[in-house]
């Protein structure tokens, strides 16, 4: 899901919103066809490290009504990001993200009513970062991190180090960075993962002590990256920055109860 998005009166270009990412960023193909001047080099960190890269210039942006003056965005590659862009959270500050997995559609909106949905979790802010902190991993506390630039969760080491039994595991998967570079992972199923009040079992994701636990300070705090994988299971999604709060609509009970709910313990309650 993308959202239109302006650079200095041309477009819209197609642009991913990436709640996991500081920093907007622009592919290097519509850098070189807007033909944007290069600015400062900026390090940039992803799954699969840190590294230096070229910026460029944007004089101003818009997505909707918001609007940003001049940045320098990192450049990476549209094969590797998936979109001619992304919104980071440098452009997010003040707006609400709605996810709306029933109409696959993705809105960024002024903040200015609370979060709504059937649950609603309140979230600190960190490096401009919304991370929940009232959530668990089998009775444990975690923290969470919502990236919607993410399509795998993935926990760190030290919530690995909660689990009371071995995770099922599915095998390998290769994980792909935005700046291309890539790193295994397996790929495992657990259990009573809690989000506020919504528990969630046979949870999809992976382990492994990426880069961004560190620079969000996580390194040492048992943490899970919540990625579109886990959040599509979700009706809609909230992730509003302004009040700091993240709203989940669950899934409509139907016949097939089980398979509607996808392991969703808090849908007994509908």
């Amino acid at each position: 899901m993308t959202v239109p998005v302006g650079i200095a009166g041309q477009g819209p270009f197609p642009f991913i919103i990436d709640t996991g990412a500081e920093r907007s960023v622009v592919s290097r193909e519509l850098a070189a066809k807007l033909k944007l001047d290069p600015g400062a080099e900026a390090r940039v960190f992803d799954f699969a490290g840190n590294s230096a890269v070229e910026t460029a210039k944007i004089p101003h942006l818009s997505a909707g009504k918001l609007e940003t003056g001049a940045i320098e965005a990192p450049m990476l590659m549209m094969a590797n990001i998936g979109a001619p862009g992304m919104l980071g959270i440098d452009a997010l500050q003040g707006r609400k993200i709605i996810l709306d997995f029933d109409r696959k559609q993705m809105t960024l909106v002024p903040a200015k009513r609370h979060a709504g949905g059937d649950i609603v979790v309140r979230a600190e802010s960190r490096v401009g970062q919304l991370i929940v902190t009232k959530a668990s991993f089998e009775g444990r506390p975690i923290a969470v991190i919502i990236d919607t630039g993410s399509w795998l969760s993935i926990g760190n080491s030290a919530m690995r180090a909660l689990t009371k039994q071995a995770p099922r595991n599915y095998g390998q998967v290769e994980v792909k960075s935005v700046t291309g570079r890539t790193f295994e992972a397996d790929y495992v199923s657990v259990n009573d993962v809690k989000i506020g009040d919504i528990q969630i079992d046979q949870f999809g994701m992976s382990f492994a002590d990426v880069p961004p636990f560190a620079r969000f300070g996580l390194s040492d705090t048992p943490a899970l990256i919540l990625g579109m994988s886990s959040l599509q299971l979700f009706r809609r999604v909230e992730i509003d920055f302004v009040n700091r709060e993240i709203a989940f609509t669950l899934p409509r009970p139907k016949m097939n109860f089980h398979d509607t709910c996808r392991g969703f313990s808090a849908c007994k309650r509908l």
